[in-house]
Parts: structure tokens; sequence; C-alpha cells
């Protein structure tokens, strides 16, 4: 790899022609940061998952997997402070380490951001309806077609403009974070005053082992906090570098609300109970805490939590796409952005309205039902990979700058290095312990080797420069303070 370029990346045509440049603050950053991993949504789908794997031990996988998440989150925030890119983990794999592996990032983003919204618009039908009518809940074409509306509404609000975007998820992280946090209380108290079945294994569970399942567990709280490196993908809209504070900001806060409201909830029933509720376990949650009314209260706030993961899926989709359009090993087609609003128009309507491709193509066909569930599931897997990419890449970048000093060592090395060697241990027990099967393996992996053969095309049909020169990706002003010596002369060449 050539030397970095040390002028100013193209800063001048990003405000003219670009993204909206400092549209963002920190707050904006991390509510959509928070909105992608979904805490709400994410809960209702993974507590009792959690319990089945670990009983009442869940704070303790949760805990064990936030270590080497936040040194992950510190890689994102160091290679935010070297190149500020809609790409991301795109650009920086591509420039630090080499262009092939940065495409094949890439391409597994996107497919964990669109594929992945499949299982967000489904169950944003079977809310809405069960309001209505248990009979249109249970019809998969009233589901897909009130899910098609949904979709249509948070690609339009994703099209206007980040800052609307930014507007919109406040509004739901107040509502439904407050609300999480107040009914977390509420059994907190009632486990402490009414002596709950199951609230003296919660309590006894703080920091002790379970007997099995520990391993399990530990996916699913990467599945929990997956999603908030959607910071990265709106860096060249936030004001200065602040979405690299707000990567590591919104690791913490999923943190605390994840230990907090699961270590909570988690007591308010016997187990057996909580697992033949797993359905729609917040529901019976609202219910056994407030009543019917506090019921109906939380199944809209997993509604919103649904509706605003979704949107931010669309955000952070676009954005990548349009990045790699932008150095060409996309098509030029994703490289537009609209002149008013600033975002980048093809690449959002296109992703989002294949969104309800996906969505009617599950609907109406069962295989592609089938293979999208397949794939669905391999969701986590893919997001351990591109962490892993995003750690390995900021620790290979600054492996001369780390043993300047016990700070660099520690954050710019120890951390990300062990959040690396934690996403590579998940990937292998996952394969050599059989958590997935072969037709996952088919499916989810089968994707991947495309999207790097993709790559292979791309450099010969399009001989875009990012994989002859990848500093000539957008954004390659390099901060001074934090690469305290050159960077790798060459990648590790493919």
């Amino acid at each position: 790899m050539s030397e970095v370029n040390t002028r100013a990346p193209a800063t001048g045509a990003a405000s003219e022609k670009g993204l909206k440049a400092g549209a963002l603050h920190i707050g904006d950053v991390v509510i959509m940061a928070l909105a992608s991993s979904g805490p709400t949504q994410s809960i209702a789908v993974g507590i009792v998952g959690l319990m089945v794997a670990v009983t009442y031990h869940t704070f303790l996988p949760i805990l064990i997997c936030f270590i080497p998440m936040i040194g992950i989150a510190i890689g994102y925030q160091r290679l935010n402070a070297w190149q500020p890119s809609a790409g991301a983990t795109y650009s920086w794999v591509g420039r630090a380490l080499n262009p092939h592996a940065g495409f094949f990032a890439g391409w597994i983003m996107l497919m964990y951001y669109t594929i992945g919204t499949t299982s967000l618009t489904v169950p944003l039908g079977t809310y809405f309806l069960s309001f209505f009518s248990n009979a249109a809940a249970n019809s998969k074409y009233d589901v897909a077609l009130v899910g098609s509306v949904f979709n249509i509404l948070v690609l339009i609000i994703a099209a206007l403009g980040i800052k609307l975007s930014a507007r919109f998820n406040w509004g739901w992280a107040i509502f439904e974070y407050l609300l999480m946090i107040g009914f977390a209380v509420a059994a907190i108290v009632m486990i402490y005053f009414t002596g709950l079945s199951g609230s003296l294994h919660t309590l006894g569970s703080l920091f002790t082992l379970p007997k099995t399942g520990l391993i399990t567990g530990l996916l699913i709280a990467i599945f929990l906090f997956s999603g908030w490196d959607t910071a990265a993908y709106v860096s060249e809209e936030a004001r200065g570098k602040q979405a690299g504070r707000a990567a590591i900001l919104s690791v913490v806060i999923l943190f605390f609300i994840y230990s907090f409201v699961i270590f909570a909830f988690q007591g308010i029933a016997p187990f057996g109970t909580m697992q033949g509720n797993e359905a729609n376990i917040l529901a019976f949650v609202g219910d056994k805490i407030g009543g019917g009314f506090w019921k109906n209260v939380m199944i809209v706030a997993v509604l919103g939590g649904t509706l605003a993961s979704l949107q931010a899926a669309i955000v952070s989709s676009g954005r990548i796409s349009f990045a790699m359009g932008r150095d060409r090993v996309f098509p030029k087609f994703f490289d537009n952005v609209h002149p008013r609003w600033r975002t980048p128009w093809n690449a959002t309507i296109l992703l989002g309205l294949l969104n309800i491709v996906f969505l009617w193509g599950a609907t109406l066909f069962s295989s592609i039902g089938t293979a999208l569930d397949n794939i669905v599931s391999t969701l986590g897997l893919m997001a351990a990979i591109f962490y892993l990419l995003t750690a390995f890449a900021a620790v290979w970048y600054y492996r001369k700058a780390i043993t300047k000093s016990a700070g660099n060592l520690i954050l710019g090395g120890i951390l990300p290095g062990l959040g690396a060697a934690f996403m590579a241990f998940v990937i292998v027990y996952s394969l050599v312990t059989k958590q997935l099967t072969f037709t996952n393996i088919v499916f989810g992996f089968g994707l991947a080797i495309l999207g790097l053969i993709l790559s292979f095309v791309s450099k010969g049909v399009g001989h875009a420069r990012f994989y002859s020169d990848p500093s000539s990706s957008f954004g390659d002003k390099v901060d001074a303070t934090l690469d305290s010596t050159e960077p790798p002369s060459e990648g590790f060449g493919l």
C-alpha cells in the first residue's frame, strides 16, 4: 500500500456536492447507533433465548461480551480519527490491509443491513395488525402489505435528510428507553418487596458462572450489541470526530440497558412461564407489572423500536453502498447525492426498495422464504466477521505507534486485539460445534464468497483506482495525534 496522502480529503467537494457535513451532533449519532442495535426489539427477541442458555446468569455473558466489544469500538474510534468515511470498515480494511478485503467487508455489511431487514419488516406487520385483528396478524399477505407500507415510510424519512432521520429516532428513543427503564425499576421493586418466583435466582446469580451454556449466551450477547457501528457510517455527516466517540458511548449505553433491563425482567415470573411467553415476552412483562393497558404500551414500544431499527438499517446500507460507488468499486449509479437533501439518493432508494422485494419474495415463494431464513440466521456470524476485520485493521494500521506509550498499547493494541480475538473465537466455535446447519453455512458463506468474486470482477471490469491506490478512497486525512508512525507500506496482498 502506498504512503498515506496527508492532504485534506475532498472536504470542499463533500460540502458542495457530497453528504451534508456537520449535520449531526454527538447525541444524534449515539441515538442512530442505538436505534440500529434496537435494544427494545433485541430484548424482545433475545431475553428468553439468553435465559434458556444460561438460566438466570444473564448478566455475566453480557459483561464478558462488553469487554471485547468496547475494544472494537475503540478501534472504530481510532480508525475514524484517521479517515472518517461513510464506508467505514470497507474503506479502512481496504486501505490498511487489502482492497479486496475491503470490498469483502463492505459486501458483508450490506448483506447484514439489507437482508437482515426482512427479519424486521415481518414483525412490524404482525405487531401492528395484532391491535386490530388476530386473523389479519396471522395472514402473511396482510403482514407483508403492512410491512411494505412501514418500509416505504422509513425509506422516505431516510431519503429526506440525515437530520430528519435523527429526529425520528430521537422521538422513539425517548419513549421506549424511558419506558424500558421504568419497567425495569418497577420489576426490581416487585422482586424486592413481593418475593416473586425467580427473584432469589435473579439476585443470587449476578456474578456467578452458569453450569452450562455460557458460549451460547455469548453468541446471543453479540447479537444484542450488534448494530452500534451505524455511528461510523454517518461519520461524514457528524461534527468533528464525534462519530468515533459516539461509537464508544453507544456500546457503554447498550451495556447498561441490556444488563439492567434483562436482569430485572428475568425475575418477574418462573423460568417456565417466561419461556412459555417467548413469542410476546415484553407484552407479558408489561401485563405482569402494569396490567392490560401497559401490555399494549409495551407492544407499541417494540413496534417503534423495530421501526427505528429498520430506518437505521436503510441509512447504513445506503451510505456503505454510496462509499463503494464513490470509489467506483460499485457502479457510479450509487454515487448520486440529492442536491437538496444531501443524502445518497440512488443508493438509499434502491436498497430500501430491495427490502420490499425480499419481503414479498419470502411471502409469495416458500423457497425464497426458506433461503432468507437461512441467511438471516447467519447475521450474527456476519457481524462477527466485519467486527473482526475492523478491529484487526485498527491494530495493523497503528502497529508501530502502539509501542510508543502504555496508553497506545492498551487502547490501540490490547483492547482492539482482544476484540478481534474474541470475534475469531466466535466464528471458529460456531463452525466447529455446528451451531450453524449445513444449509446456514451454504447460504451465509456462499454470499460471502460471492462478494469476494465480485471484487475481482469489479477490479477487472471497472479498473477502479481503489484497487491500485487504496489511499484514493474518499476521506484520506490522517490524524497526526493518533498516527505517530507511517502506515504500512503494503497490505497483505491478494
